[in-house]
């Protein structure tokens, strides 16, 4: 009796293009370990902030500071002076307890993030402030991603994007952004007037707004195009009745300074991933930066209108907004990656039906890494990472999108 040949095993390419080996068991099992490494790396940043290991020249904090400070100011009846950037480090210095904190966190978002922020200062303690930041809003990140993938173990395992990670470490708010992309997504088609207002509620980070009014208009969703602009307009009115003209005024003065100081690069390129970041490192002057930024907008744009228009499924409208979303503005910082992460568990889950592309899992893992790479690397040698995630996410919704739309063709 003769055996049978064993099969051989695949080469390493093959296994690389299929992507079979990143299963379900491996991307809970990776996705807790790393989670863990993350929260150890962040536990021993909090400690050498505070100067518990390492000698510091001088305090350090996050950008959580600059918003206790301005929601500080505001309490006490004085919230133009937020962009007043003498009253604002003076504050700062005072929330922390040293008056040698260099003036490092700046305050360049408009009055109606005061409103969250004037909320978060009434807690009397700066790092209890701060705790409970982090908590309610990665609590609304993962319950928006529970939504989507319904998968606890699975979204334990998203919580380790390191853009996650990154948002916790400096006190950002992007999980508050991704969580409201993935509740108004989810809610699109069930609840259209209620996303609407989710989506009008990311006012407070109005380049994240460029995209999702094209879509709404193309795809004709007339209730959740009002709901956007009754939420938007409520927001808004709600800061100039609550901080006055004063503080909108102030607003719009700081916000030519933050324009020029992203555009000259006293920011640092390197810390933006958007393609005008990147032209900039490679060269290109301020012209032609912004040229590249505008014509990789309106492609998005176009391709966001093209697939809502239509009227593809949810999974790819939602994946294609997210990914035009995040390459759309000039200025976008690493930890602004986040919301890649829910764009990644609407692919996954279109995924689940249609199954995985071929290479799609490793471009997949090339993305979850940039947050890592851009902030460490990007930032050590000067080069432009980040747009490696925003270029492949978008380039995998379009992929789906055709792909989607050849099948659908009668």
């Amino acid at each position: 009796m003769t055996s049978k040949p064993e099969t051989p095993p695949p080469s390493l390419l093959a296994a690389l293009r299929s992507g079979a080996w990143l299963d379900r068991v491996r991307v809970v099992a990776w996705g807790r370990l790393l989670l863990i490494l993350e929260a150890v790396a962040l536990i021993a940043l909090a400690a050498g902030t505070y100067g518990l290991y390492v000698p510091l020249e001088l305090p350090s904090s996050t950008d959580f500071i600059s918003f206790f400070a301005a929601g500080r100011l505001a309490d006490a009846g004085a919230p133009w002076l937020a962009y007043v950037p003498a009253y604002h480090h003076a504050m700062e210095q005072q929330v922390f307890g040293d008056p040698r904190l260099p003036y490092a966190y700046f305050f360049f978002y408009p009055p109606t993030f005061i409103l969250v922020c004037a909320g978060l200062a009434l807690i009397p303690w700066y790092l209890g402030a701060f705790a409970f930041w982090a908590i309610v809003t990665g609590a609304l990140f993962a319950l928006s991603l529970r939504l989507i993938i319904k998968d606890w173990p699975q979204v334990i395992a998203y919580l380790s994007f390191p853009a996650a990670a990154a948002t916790i470490g400096i006190g950002q708010n992007s999980m508050l952004t991704a969580a409201l992309f993935g509740f108004a997504t989810y809610f699109i088609d069930r609840r259209p007037f209620c996303a609407g207002l989710l989506f009008g509620a990311i006012v407070y980070k109005p380049h994240f707004l460029l995209i999702a009014p094209v879509a709404l208009l193309a795809g004709r969703h007339w209730r959740a195009l009002a709901g956007m602009a009754v939420s938007a307009a409520a927001i808004v009115a709600l800061s100039w009745l609550c901080f006055g003209t004063e503080t909108w005024l102030a607003f719009l003065g700081q916000a030519q300074v933050a324009a020029a100081s992203f555009s000259v690069g006293r920011v640092g390129y390197a810390g933006l991933v958007s393609l005008f970041a990147a032209a900039r490192l490679l060269g290109a002057d301020l012209d032609l930066a912004y040229v590249i930024q505008g014509l990789t907008a309106v492609a998005a744009a176009a391709l966001v209108a093209w697939v809502w228009w239509r009227g593809g499924s949810l999974p790819v409208r939602a994946l294609v907004l997210i990914a035009a979303t995040l390459i759309a503005p000039p200025v976008i910082l690493f930890y602004d990656l986040l919301p890649a992460a829910i764009a990644i568990a609407w692919l996954v889950l279109d995924a689940r039906k249609t199954g995985f592309l071929p290479w799609e899992k490793l471009v997949l893992c090339v993305i979850w890494i940039v947050p890592i790479l851009s902030r460490g690397i990007g930032i050590a040698l000067e080069v432009p990472i980040g747009p490696i995630a925003t270029i492949a996410l978008l380039a995998l919704a379009a992929i789906r999108a055709r792909n989607e739309w050849r099948v659908s063709k009668p």
